[in-house]
């Protein structure tokens, strides 16, 4: 069962430029909260941009 990813709109978050969420934010996703992470860490719905090579 694949569960729907919510962006993210948290430009505190100190992993903002490595996620997914935030990712899907900026490129202009319509459905998103704000999760909770901070200057010092990143929230736990954190998923990292996977680049394949």
């Amino acid at each position: 069962m694949n569960e729907k990813i919510i962006a993210c709109d948290n430009v505190l978050c100190v992993k903002r430029s490595l996620c997914l969420r935030f990712f899907m934010f900026k490129s202009g996703e319509a459905e998103y909260k704000t999760f909770n992470g901070n200057a010092k860490k990143p929230c736990g719905k954190f998923i990292e941009i996977k680049k394949d090579i």
